[in-house]
């Protein structure tokens, strides 16, 4: 009889230790995308794409809602404010230059009416002058403002040594007229042109910054409601039913959201626009009509200093009437911008009678300087009466005031408008941001707890 052995004693499993050296532990990645092969880790992962995207659009729609209005800001304080003052100083110091030179043509003291014209003048450039000084940023408009600053004095004090030679009958004041009137303008206006050139760059980078839409916003915003819409489609085919609706919820704040961000920023874009078509724009003209205006007047009054034999001064005269009258001149600029303006449009054919009228004159005053008759040039020229040059010259300079005066708040208005239009924007839009992604997450939290209930 055979015996058999008893059986051999089950081993225990060895004991688990350390992985083995050079073996790969389970990896983040491996862990996430078996989460995302189950359905809620698939809800989670549609959940983060989209507060990414939410928050994202949020984020970008504020601050270029905030950008915006700062730069909108900007234009009428910093550049703006730089750019106004830097045109005003150009135009004081203009007519400042045409009125010491027609002053000096009256015998003795000048007249009252032509002191104040004077002093006024002197006043805005001095007032402009300082304002500029406050809002200049760069290191040549802070040179140029300096320079201005130097050569003021100097210039005025030409004019007065001028004016007190002239009331004692000494021809030396002509010379020092004629110097006070060269360093005007070979010195000071090109320094006051170019730092107006500077500001209105300025105020043009600026306004397009103002007009830029936000693109990076927009297609943020986009995303999110195309991954919104997916993402309500992919649950219907998961849990066949139609609608969720925290996604819903989700989707028409975004509607809203785009909504407010592409009116406000439209809106914006067109008022500023507006106040560059209406505002700066024409006075920008304006003011170089004014200006040649001035300076026409200031070289007719030295060519009648000298008597009517001044042929630099009669080619600058007959330059900057050209510049204002000729055929596409800076009168036709403003009929053609002015044109759907009735009341603007009056005050420009005044401005064009009053300047035919002055060049009509022009050349009497001019011969009877020449042929002797000094005291009736100076009369027609300077004198009160309707028919003479200052008259026509008043009332050409009065034209001009008035347009650049309504052009002036019309460009406040647009800018105010502008302003207006994203009042709120920035906080609304992130509000709505906040909600959407609030819908969406409870929407998805729905449907993951469905799993686990």
């Amino acid at each position: 009889m055979a015996v058999q052995s008893p059986p051999a004693p089950t081993q225990a499993p060895p004991a688990a230790g350390p992985p083995a050296p050079g073996a790969a532990p389970g990896r983040w990645t491996d862990r996430v995308a078996a989460a995302l092969r189950q359905t809620p880790g698939q809800l989670r992962g549609v959940l983060a794409v989209l507060a990414v995207l939410i928050l994202g659009a949020g984020v970008t729609g504020m601050t270029s809602i905030l950008a915006k209005s700062a730069v909108i800001e900007e234009t009428t304080s910093q550049s703006g404010r730089l750019s106004v003052a830097a045109l005003q100083l150009y135009q004081a110091l203009s007519q400042a230059d045409a009125t010491a030179a027609s002053s000096y043509l009256t015998a003795g003291t000048p007249s009252e009416s032509m002191n104040d014209a004077y002093r006024t003048a002197l006043r805005d450039a001095t007032v402009a002058l300082a304002t500029a000084a406050g809002e200049v940023e760069h290191a040549e408009d802070v040179e140029l403002v300096a320079q201005l600053n130097a050569r003021l004095p100097v210039y005025t004090g030409l004019v007065e040594s001028a004016r007190t030679f002239n009331r004692l009958g000494e021809p030396v004041g002509a010379t020092y007229q004629e110097q006070a009137s060269t360093l005007m303008r070979q010195e000071m206006l090109p320094s006051a042109h170019t730092l107006q050139e500077n500001a209105l760059a300025q105020l043009t980078e600026s306004r397009d910054g103002a007009a830029a839409f936000p693109w990076a916003a927009a297609a943020l915003v986009i995303a999110a409601l195309g991954t919104l819409v997916w993402a309500q489609l992919w649950l219907t085919r998961k849990t066949n039913r139609t609608f969720n609706l925290g996604l819903v919820g989700a989707t028409v704040l975004l509607v809203v959201f785009a909504g407010w961000l592409a009116m406000a920023s439209l809106a914006s874009a067109s008022h500023t626009s507006r106040s560059h078509e209406e505002g700066s724009r024409p006075l920008e003209l304006l003011a170089q009509a004014e200006i040649a205006a001035q300076q026409a007047r200031a070289e007719e009054s030295l060519l009648l200093i000298a008597r009517g034999e001044a042929p630099e001064a009669a080619d600058r005269y007959a330059e900057h009437i050209e510049e204002l009258t000729a055929d596409g001149g800076l009168l036709d600029q403003l009929d053609d911008a002015f044109a759907d303006d009735p009341d603007l449009a009056a005050k420009i054919d005044d401005a064009r009678d009053a300047a035919t009228a002055w060049s009509n004159g022009h050349g009497e005053v001019v011969k009877l300087a020449q042929e002797g008759s000094y005291t009736e040039a100076v009369a027609l020229a300077v004198g009160d009466d309707e028919a003479s040059l200052q008259t026509s010259f008043n009332g050409l300079n009065a034209a001009l005031t008035e347009a650049t005066e309504t052009s002036a708040d019309r460009f406040v208005d647009a800018t105010l408008d502008a302003q207006r239009s994203l009042q709120g924007a920035a906080a609304g839009l992130a509000a709505l941001s906040l909600a959407a992604l609030i819908c969406a997450a409870v929407g998805i939290q729905v449907r993951v707890a469905e799993y686990y209930a």
